[in-house]
């Protein structure tokens, strides 16, 4: 295995160049460009890991199964999933079993612990590294259309209270806010869904602002850590209205939105509607509460709106 370089945070998260290099090839193969770049991939996001290795671009990174196996067991947010799906020596050159087992256990991990499945494959991996008995996905973040969001995540349900999440929140940056307000609420913007995090809870925000702190950059899942803008989503006011929201595998909530008319007639597209925000918080130059309740509290300095967004940065 090449010797790891140093490298910084990156897309995929903390470790070293070629960790990260590994984790942004996988996740952009794997939510974006499997079917143009030739991967088999099923309704649930699965591809083989043996397709993944072959794959152009982790070959020219002469990526070894350890190397996939570490990345899903590494990896800050639990970006990608792994099941183990041994297939028949009479079957090998098929992955209709390897299909079949996977369904098995999307329906398994829809009513329990959502993580089995992939502990069971890392267990698995310790004692046998053929690639072709193993299937990957990403865990959120498709745009892949052929993916099915009934097939890899949770369903909200105003019926099952107890798994609502307290706290829903969408993080954005100071020149992204008034283009959501003008054009009425959230949009996916290229992925199947739009995705939240299950935190910080919002007394802790303006606790800390109002004390002059910080809110941090620490690792959440559904949000980048220099997000500036945060969104809080009324969860059951938006479920009531008919939004519907999931849960992914590694604990990220996900909407695609309802559709919406445009203006004057427009064609409809689809939204998370201004309807179903809570509080809207700016948390890094200290203004603290920007919207609540559908109205306007503070407008964002244009200086502030003007700038590049930091991501990427």
């Amino acid at each position: 295995m090449p010797k790891p370089s140093r490298g910084g945070r990156g897309g995929g998260g903390r470790g070293s160049g070629r960790e990260v290099a590994i984790s942004k090839a996988l996740s952009y193969a794997l939510r974006h460009a499997a079917e143009r770049e030739g991967l088999k991939i099923d309704s649930q996001g699965y591809v083989n890991v043996a397709d993944v290795l072959a794959w152009r671009k982790l070959r020219s990174l002469k990526v070894s199964f350890a190397e996939i196996v570490s990345a899903v067991e590494t990896s800050d947010k639990k970006r990608f999933a792994l099941l183990y799906a041994p297939q028949s020596e009479t079957s090998a050159s098929s992955t209709e079993e390897a299909e079949a087992e996977a369904e098995a256990e999307a329906e398994q991990e829809a009513t329990a612990a959502t993580a089995t499945a992939t502990a069971k494959a890392l267990t698995a991996s310790t004692t046998d590294q053929n690639a072709n008995n193993y299937l990957i996905r990403a865990t959120q973040g498709h745009s892949i259309k052929s993916v099915e969001a009934e097939a890899l995540l949770e369903r909200l349900s105003l019926n099952d209270p107890e798994k609502l999440p307290e706290t829903v929140v969408h993080g954005t940056y100071h020149s992204v806010w008034p283009m959501i307000l003008e054009s009425g609420g959230l949009r996916c913007m290229g992925r199947n869904h739009a995705h939240f995090a299950t935190g910080p809870a919002i007394d802790s925000v303006l606790g800390a602002i109002g004390k002059g702190g910080s809110t941090g950059d620490g690792v959440i899942s559904g949000m980048r850590g220099d997000a500036q803008v945060l969104i809080y989503i009324n969860l059951r006011k938006a479920l009531e209205g008919g939004c519907p929201f999931w849960r992914s595998e590694n604990g990220v909530i996900l909407s695609e939105g309802m559709s919406v008319t445009g203006k004057e007639g427009g064609e409809s597209t689809k939204v998370i509607p201004v309807d179903f925000f809570d509080v809207v918080v700016e948390r890094r130059k200290g203004l603290g509460k920007i919207w609540e309740a559908g109205e306007v509290l503070q407008t964002l300095p244009k200086e502030l709106t003007s700038r590049r967004n930091p991501k990427g940065r």
